[in-house]
């Protein structure tokens, strides 16, 4: 790779406030990334900061329909990482994704979080008129709430005061909900705790002071005992007092725009008032700091919103334009874009998947929530190129698209967007990355998983069988595995068992121990060889033995092509 061209996709590095040498973003995820259920419907966002020094670094985080969130900040006296949080609710079916934008003199973006939200039907409404059917024993608890914000529409003198209530109901008596508060800027907010003891029901309200004109939404979820989330208690707030406010907002098309590269991107976009008469001076800018068109727009008659002049521009990598609005002072507005360049493959770029391995949930490693993450790198002989790729699960796509780009002639390598894989897929596949230029297919890395749970001693184990195994003497085929404890001091014994495809399940090699040291989330790699010595095409697994009881992955199948 050429030095100096590119980060790793996982990693960004920027410059921070105040005397902090340095911040980064990793880790940024969405959970569940896919979904169907019934809606409305919430999607959990996280992301760790890494910073560098003493200070002050401000981040918000940004996402795919131009919407943000409140700016925040993290105080370092040294060296630290600190996990950042959002958490966004939708009442019907949604796509896109959630970054962390660290802000400063030069503003940087972190990687994506992508989600998916499809409805398969909608979550019955309860209310004091319609109550939630009362249930008795031994049937579980549920719950339902909703939310109302009054008043939903306000015009005058800010600031002003929306009220929320949340109308909470369990099926029986007694019970103890915690529940939390979901805004549209703020995420996540505290668990608090509602106990029933007579009745079934209860209201409750929190108030929001506004100071500027604005529009939002809150909405209730109830983690215990029964997750349900209400839908969004919608507002819009209009300031009648003070200087006009410009919104500049950019219409959101699609993401990614294929064609013959350099191709021509379109953007549009318009600028909203909150009074009139008003004149706001715009203009647009790329990310390399290239001015685009600019204009006035005048308002009159009553408040609202006049499209800016469209922006052209040309290009051949991913990137994003700005909006901006010069005056009056305004924040302004970003949007990202991917390039498809559909033109051939000529420096024979291929994407390699390098690393699969469980990502769990620590508070409980073997439950629904546990997902692995893989890792990948673009690879070509020389440059300049861009390259875009799509990951591949089970031969399909999973809608995780990305580029990679260089612009010396030196052979080069990037690499790709993490992978998070949620629920059903966390337990066995097939993963591979396909390069959109001219379609090939890196080669599938299969992987499977397996957990034991004795009281508070947990074990997973993940399997990952070579891509290109060759045989001969003193030819060894390396699979590997990682297995993860959490707060466990002891032993376990593992071993592989192969099965030829004209064969039975017999065990390669001797029982191996792995001992545990009691440490949070301890992982341990090791390498699981056997000898190739003929052409074959068959299965393996591992076997964990613990606790008296042996639990083994899914089977995995394998193939090795000897010379003639």
């Amino acid at each position: 790779m050429v030095a100096g061209l590119a980060l790793s996709a996982g990693l960004v590095a920027v410059p921070a406030e105040a005397s902090v040498t340095w911040a980064s973003v990793t880790k940024v995820t969405a959970s569940p990334a896919r979904q169907t259920t019934d809606c409305p419907a919430s999607v959990g966002f996280s992301a760790v900061v890494h910073l560098g020094g003493k200070g002050v670094v401000r981040y918000r985080w940004v996402r795919a329909d131009g919407t943000q969130s409140a700016v925040k900040t993290i105080t370092a006296r040294g060296p630290k990482r600190v996990t950042v949080r959002d958490r966004q609710v939708f009442d019907g079916d949604a796509k896109g994704w959630q970054a962390v934008q660290i802000l400063g003199a030069r503003p940087v973006l972190s990687q994506k979080a992508r989600f998916t939200v499809t409805c398969s039907g909608r979550e019955p409404v309860y209310t004091p008129i319609r109550p939630l059917p009362e249930e008795t024993p031994p049937e579980r608890i549920r719950t339902a709430v909703s939310v109302k914000a009054a008043p939903s529409s306000y015009a005058g003198k800010c600031p002003a005061e929306v009220q929320f209530t949340t109308h909470l109901q369990v099926s029986r008596v007694p019970a103890r909900v915690a529940y939390q508060w979901i805004d549209s800027a703020g995420g996540e907010g505290p668990i608090q705790y509602a106990i029933f003891t007579t009745s079934r029901s209860r209201t409750l309200s929190t108030t929001a002071t506004v100071t500027k004109s604005t529009t939002g939404w809150k909405a209730v979820r109830v983690l215990r005992p029964h997750v349900t989330v209400s839908s969004r208690a919608v507002y819009a707030v209009t300031c009648d007092t003070g200087p006009v406010v410009a919104t500049p907002s950019i219409d959101i098309g699609p993401f990614w725009n294929s064609g013959k590269c350099p191709m021509t991107v379109r953007f549009t976009g318009k600028v909203t008032v909150n009074k009139v008469p008003a004149t706001v001076v715009y203009e647009w800018v790329n990310d390399q700091g290239v001015k685009g068109p600019s204009g006035t727009l005048s308002f009159t008659g009553q408040p609202g919103a006049l499209a800016v002049t469209p922006y052209d521009y040309r290009t051949q990598v991913k990137g994003s334009v700005t909006l901006k609005i010069l005056s009056p002072a305004a924040e302004p507005v970003t949007t990202w874009f991917g390039v498809i360049c559909q033109d051939g493959n000529p420096v024979g770029a291929h994407g390699q998947v390098n690393e699969v391995e469980f990502a769990g949930n620590q508070a409980d490693m073997c439950g629904p929530q546990r997902a692995l993450r893989a890792r990948g790198t673009v690879r070509a002989a020389s440059g300049p190129a861009t390259v875009t790729y799509e990951w591949m699960i089970n031969g399909s796509p999973v809608g995780v698209t990305d580029s990679a780009t260089s612009t010396g002639t030196d052979p080069w390598f990037q690499d790709v967007v993490t992978l998070g894989l949620q629920g059903h897929h966390a337990v066995s596949g097939s993963l591979a990355l396909k390069i959109h230029n001219d379609g090939t297919i890196s080669p599938t890395v299969n992987y499977g998983t397996t957990c034991a749970d004795a009281d508070h001693d947990i074990f997973v184990v993940h399997t990952v069988p070579d891509a290109n195994p060759f045989c001969g003497n003193n030819a060894w085929v390396k699979n590997r595995a990682y297995f993860i404890a959490n707060e466990f001091t002891g032993t376990a014994d593992y071993q592989l068992i192969r099965k030829a495809s004209d064969g039975q399940w017999q065990p390669t090699g001797a029982p191996t121990t792995v001992t545990f040291t009691g440490k949070p989330s301890e992982r341990i790699f090791v390498n699981l060889p056997w000898p190739a010595t003929q052409t074959e095409a068959g299965q393996f697994k591992l076997a964990l033995t613990h606790g008296g009881q042996i639990y083994e992955t899914t089977p995995l199948s394998y193939t090795v092509t000897c010379p003639a």
